[in-house]
């Protein structure tokens, strides 16, 4: 086995604690508990229902039923995206000549990550937001739609850091609540760019305590953007297995946004002095 395939299989396995037992039922007398810190994830636990704020804000279910969608282009005659999608299928993915947008795929640069962001299945995002605060809770709405029914109902919630004074550089607190319970991770502040670690760690809690067999995994990237397939755990180590995925890291996602703004500047500030030179 690749020793990649071998770091993200251990990363999603780690991830495969105990669940939490589940909150007491309406009525019983609860007793207060402090929030229990889970080995492994940073992610804590406690019994807590969502502020009134936050379910007051979350978008109300549709009054009529949704729309029949229009119907979706048919698979491409194309023997790389017949090769990539029955290589999917065969990892476990499912059936995915119908669940995928083939008006979304571009053949000439159509990889295994493209496919399934077609599908639904994979979230493409940028690392840095140029925001502040940056919307982790955002995020990780994205990350639970990809997930379908196992994460339906979750809210999210961002705590950020104040914008002045000693506060600046603080961290960010994620929550999620769902089942009575609340979820927390602590996300490290790094400016305009997602912590996008913690995301994952609080957004693979969550499907574990359910009892989803999905996770979350980030792909390879070369660049700022990141990728995070959401699929059942042995689905994903398939298709690393059969080399059709590639685990990432979040900081060389980061890292090369960097050093592309640093390359930029470096280039900005060589054309300023050539025009500043006497002639």
């Amino acid at each position: 086995m690749r020793p990649w395939i071998l770091f993200a299989a251990l990363a999603l396995t780690a991830c495969d604690r105990p669940p939490e037992p589940a909150a007491p039922a309406s009525g019983e007398a609860a007793k207060p508990a402090k929030p229990k810190r889970l080995p492994g994830d940073g992610v804590r636990v406690r019994a807590m229902a969502p502020p009134a704020e936050l379910a007051q804000a979350q978008p109300a279910a549709p009054s009529t039923p949704p729309a029949q969608p229009a119907p979706r282009a048919p698979q491409p005659d194309s023997p790389k995206l017949e090769k990539l999608r029955a290589g999917l299928e065969q990892a476990g993915f499912g059936d995915l000549r119908e669940k995928i947008d083939w008006s979304e795929v571009e053949e000439e640069y159509a990889d295994a990550a493209a496919l399934l962001q077609a599908a639904g299945l994979c979230v493409w995002f940028d690392v840095e937001t140029g925001m502040f605060p940056n919307e982790h809770d955002g995020l990780l709405r994205q990350l639970a739609a990809a997930a379908g029914d196992d994460l339906a109902g979750v809210l999210f919630q961002e705590i950020p850091p104040t914008e002045d004074g000693d506060q600046a550089e603080a961290p960010y607190q994620l929550h999620a609540y769902a089942d009575g319970k609340r979820w927390s991770v602590t996300a490290r502040n790094y400016g305009d760019w997602y912590d996008v670690d913690a995301v994952l760690r609080l957004g693979n809690a969550l499907l574990r305590d359910r009892g989803s067999a999905k996770r979350m995994l980030l792909l390879f990237s070369e660049d700022q953007t990141a990728q995070v397939v959401v699929a059942p755990q042995a689905v994903l180590g398939a298709a690393l297995e059969q080399g059709l995925l590639q685990a990432g890291d979040e900081a060389a996602a980061r890292e090369a946004g960097k050093a592309f703004e640093q390359e930029v500047l470096e280039k900005l500030k060589a054309e300023r002095g050539a025009e500043r030179a006497p002639r």
